[in-house]
C-alpha cells in the first residue's frame, strides 16, 4: 500500500505539471510520446517518493485553470467572446460590399427622378430626287436644312416612383446590412465558442489521459501482486488508449475551430481565449423575445419590399396615362425665308388589354406575394426564437444541477474513495476510477455550458446587435 502511495504523489504531481504544458501546442505525433515518455517516467520516481500521501489527492478535483492555447505567431492579451465579435465587424468585405450596394441605389434613385436627356436631330428635308432640280439644293424653295432638339416630358408622378422604388431598393438593402452586422456577430461567437469547447475540452481530456495512465499502473502492480486479473489490467490499458484518443480527437476540432474562427476575424484567431465566456445581460424573456422579432432586421427588409411591390402598382397605373414629348426646330433655306417651328407627341395607351393591364396584373400577384413572405418569415422566426429560449432554459436548468448536485455528488465519491483507501479497507484503482468519473463529469458539464452559451448568442441575434451573451452557465 506505501508503494501505491507513493506513486499516487508523483503521478498527481505529473498531472499537475501536464496541465500547464498545455497540450493543445502539441501535434499529434508530439502528444502520442509526450504520454508515452511521461508514463515511463513514473517508474523513476518511485524511487524517490517519500512524501505524505495525503497531499496528492485533492489536485483533480480541481477543474482546469487555463484554457488551452493552439499556437500563435504571438504572445497577446487573451481574446474574449466580446472582442472577438467586435474584431468580425471591422474591415469586414461582407458589410463593406453591402454598403457599396447602397450607395449605388441611392445614387440610382436621384438619376430615376429626373428627366430624360433632351435630343438633337439635324437633317434635310424636301430635298427633290426627279426632274432637272433633282438632288439641288438650292432650286427648289422647300428644300431645307434642319436643326432641332427634342425632349421627352414624363409625368412628374411617374419619375417620382421610380426614384421612390430606387430608394426602396437601397432601404432593402440597409436591413439587409443590419441583419449580416447581427449574423456576422452571431456566427463569430458561435465560432469562438468552438474553439473554446475544444480547448477546454483537450485540458480535460488530458487530465482524463493522466487517470488512465496511473489506472493502468495501478492494475498492472495489482496483476503481479496477484490482486487483479489480466482481463482487468488490459481492459485499463484499452480505457487509457481511449483517452489518448479522445485527447487527440479535441486537438483535432480545436485546430479546426481555430481555422473557422480565422474566417471572420484573421490571424487574431491565434490569439489565446479568455478563461470565461464572457457573460453580459442576458436575453429577455420570451414575449420580449417574440416583440423583438417583429421588428428584426430580416422583417424591416420584408417590409420594404412590400412598400416597393406597392410602388411597382402605382408605376403600373402611370402606364394607362400618357405621355408627352415636345420638338423644337429650325429650318434653313438657302435663297428663302427660313422657318421655326415647334411639334408635340403624345403616347396613345389604348391598347392595354396586352400591354398595361398585364403589367398591372403581375404587379398585384407580386405584392401578393411580399405580404406572404413576411408572413412566413414571421411564422418561422416566431417559431426559431421559441425553441432556442427552450434550449436555452433547458441547458442552464441541466447545468445548474451539474453544479448543485451531480459535480459535488462526484467529489464526495472521491473523498470516500480516498478515506477507504488510507484505512486499507478499499482498492486504489477505486480513487481512480473516481477522479475519472470527476473528469468525465466536467466534460458533460461543459459540453452542456457551451450548448447554453450557443443558444443565448442565438437568442441575441433577435434582439440586439450590441449584447452577446448573457449570464454565464
Amino acid at each position: 500500500m506505501a508503494d501505491f502511495r507513493r506513486l499516487y504523489i508523483w503521478a498527481t504531481l505529473a498531472m499537475a505539471l501536464s496541465r500547464n504544458g498545455n497540450l493543445a501546442r502539441r501535434t499529434p505525433r508530439r502528444l502520442n510520446t509526450y504520454v508515452r515518455l511521461r508514463a515511463t517516467c513514473w517508474g523513476l520516481l518511485l524511487a524517490l517518493a517519500g512524501a505524505e500521501p495525503a497531499l496528492a489527492f485533492d489536485v483533480a478535483s480541481e477543474p482546469p485553470s487555463k484554457t488551452a492555447a493552439l499556437p500563435s505567431a504571438d504572445a497577446t492579451s487573451p481574446l474574449s467572446l466580446a472582442e472577438a465579435a467586435h474584431l468580425a465587424l471591422t474591415d469586414q468585405p461582407i458589410l463593406t460590399g453591402r454598403q457599396a450596394i447602397i450607395d449605388s441605389d441611392e445614387r440610382q434613385a436621384v438619376a430615376a427622378a429626373q428627366l430624360p436627356d433632351p435630343k438633337l436631330t439635324s437633317g434635310i428635308k424636301d430635298l427633290p430626287i426627279d426632274t432637272s432640280e433633282a438632288f439641288n439644293l438650292r432650286a427648289d424653295n422647300f428644300t431645307e436644312y434642319t436643326v432641332g432638339l427634342i425632349q421627352d416630358l414624363p409625368r412628374a408622378d411617374k419619375r417620382r416612383l421610380k426614384g421612390e422604388r430606387k430608394r426602396l431598393e437601397a432601404d432593402t438593402e440597409r436591413a439587409a446590412l443590419a441583419n449580416d452586422r447581427r449574423a456576422i456577430r452571431r456566427d463569430t461567437s458561435l465560432a469562438w465558442l468552438d474553439v473554446y469547447e475544444a480547448e477546454q475540452g483537450l485540458a480535460l481530456a488530458g487530465q482524463l489521459t493522466v487517470e488512465a495512465t496511473l489506472q493502468v499502473q495501478s492494475l498492472e502492480k495489482d496483476y503481479g501482486n496477484g490482486k487483479a486479473s489480466q482481463a482487468d489490467w488490459l481492459a485499463a490499458k484499452v480505457e487509457a488508449s481511449l483517452a489518448e484518443d479522445k485527447a487527440h480527437d479535441w486537438l483535432h476540432h480545436a485546430e479546426r475551430s481555430r481555422a473557422g474562427l480565422a474566417r471572420w476575424i484573421g490571424d487574431a484567431a491565434q490569439r489565446p481565449l479568455a478563461d470565461d465566456l464572457s457573460p453580459t445581460a442576458p436575453p429577455p424573456e420570451l414575449p420580449g423575445l417574440i416583440t423583438a422579432v417583429d421588428h428584426h432586421p430580416v422583417i424591416d427588409g420584408l417590409d420594404k419590399q412590400i412598400e416597393a411591390s406597392a410602388t411597382d402598382i402605382a408605376l403600373a397605373r402611370q402606364a394607362y396615362k400618357p405621355d408627352v414629348s415636345v420638338e423644337g426646330y429650325f429650318a434653313y433655306r438657302p435663297g428663302y425665308s427660313d422657318f421655326i417651328g415647334i411639334q408635340f407627341t403624345i403616347d396613345l395607351p389604348y391598347f392595354t388589354k396586352n400591354r398595361q393591364d398585364p403589367e398591372l396584373a403581375a404587379a398585384l400577384e407580386k405584392s401578393h406575394a411580399s405580404t406572404d413572405r413576411k408572413r412566413d418569415a414571421l411564422r418561422e422566426l416566431h417559431t426559431q426564437v421559441s425553441q432556442i429560449h427552450l434550449d436555452w432554459q433547458h441547458y442552464r436548468q441541466r447545468v445548474g444541477e451539474f453544479d448543485t448536485t451531480i459535480l459535488p455528488n462526484a467529489e464526495r465519491r472521491i473523498q470516500d474513495a480516498r478515506s477507504s483507501y488510507q484505512a486499507g479497507r478499499g482498492s486504489f484503482d477505486a480513487v481512480l476510477l473516481a477522479r475519472r468519473s470527476l473528469i468525465d463529469l466536467r466534460l458533460q458539464r461543459l459540453a452542456l455550458a457551451v450548448e447554453a452559451a450557443r443558444a443565448q448568442v442565438r437568442l441575441q441575434y433577435f434582439v440586439t446587435t450590441q449584447d452577446l451573451l448573457g449570464d454565464s452557465p
